[in-house]
């Protein structure tokens, strides 16, 4: 029964330590925070630009041109709610319109004139003059058109229209990672696991078996837990406990090798006749490729 519950309490430890490394945050790459930031900045510019618009004096518009403008407005304002803005991947560290993005994603203005039916006008000036600021475009003739019939001035478009800053690249500074990878979670929990399970073995009924695994697994830990040293936050959490688990395992196993003889003649010590199993051996297993890395317990019992 003391088997068991050591295999049981060391299962138990893995599948917690892999929870904990699946739980943990991905640190925010600069290239996330820097779009995350845009997508801040032109929220507020559009919801600028909507108050603008509505305290427009209309009068002067016809009752077709007041309706298909109250439209737009509307339409800018659920294109501002789906937050999906283009992005300039093309210049680092300026401000440049884009009609359409390297992906497809359209501006402000380009979204509404696409909306309306007229992408005919949109994939003209994407393909042309993406990056071309409404006032340049006031020589195409079907642009101008357009935004006669809708009921907005060349001023107003070019207001709706914003600038998208370019990716800074390494003058982001990446935030310190101190979360927790998912591979070194897994490792953690692998070795781990088996550091306990031999622990229990090494102090109730040792065999070699138990004593090489409390030594690899226990070594393992140990040179898992001081390789993240240097870490903050959960890391450095997870590399302490490492270190200290690793240690006891190790120093139980060697304690067993030396205390106990017949470990050190190759015999095992005999099962009441009344336990569960005769034999068994825990022992890590770590199976690595090139997509992934795969960290276990392999045990193999006699009943």
């Amino acid at each position: 029964m003391k088997r068991v519950s050591v295999i049981l309490a060391a299962t138990a430890s893995t599948l917690l330590l892999s929870a904990a490394a699946w739980r943990a945050e991905r640190p925010v790459t600069a290239r996330e925070a820097h779009i995350a930031t845009e997508a801040v900045r032109l929220r507020a510019h559009f919801d600028a630009v909507d108050i603008e618009l509505r305290a427009r004096d209309v009068s002067r518009l016809s009752d077709a041109q007041k309706a298909s403008r109250v439209k737009l407005i509307g339409w800018l304002r659920e294109y501002r709610d789906a937050g999906q803005f283009p992005v300039n991947d093309r210049f680092a560290n300026e401000t440049v319109p884009f009609f359409r993005d390297s992906k497809g994603t359209l501006c402000a203005m380009a979204y509404l004139v696409d909306r309306s039916g007229r992408g005919d006008i949109v994939d003209q000036i994407a393909k042309t003059r993406n990056n071309a600021y409404i006032r340049e475009l006031t020589d195409d003739r079907k642009l101008v058109a357009w935004l006669d019939a809708s009921g907005l001035s060349v001023s107003e478009a070019a207001r709706i229209q914003p600038v998208y800053e370019g990716d800074p690249g390494s003058s982001f500074r990446e935030p310190e990672r101190t979360s927790i990878s998912t591979k070194y979670g897994l490792v953690s929990a692998g070795f781990g696991g088996v550091s306990l399970a031999s622990l229990g073995f090494n102090v109730f009924s040792a065999s070699r078996t138990s004593v090489a695994a409390g030594l690899i697994a226990g070594a393992a830990s140990v040179v898992a837990g001081v390789s993240r040293t240097n870490s903050q936050g959960p890391r450095r959490s997870l590399a302490t406990a490492n270190i200290a688990v690793g240690s006891i395992s190790a120093i139980a196993a060697v304690r067993a090798l030396f205390s106990n003889p017949d470990v050190r003649s190759g015999t095992t010590a005999t099962t009441s006749k009344r336990g569960m199993m005769g034999e068994a051996a825990v022992a890590p297993d770590l199976i690595v490729s090139p997509t992934e890395t795969r960290v276990g317990l392999r045990l193999n019992a006699r009943f």
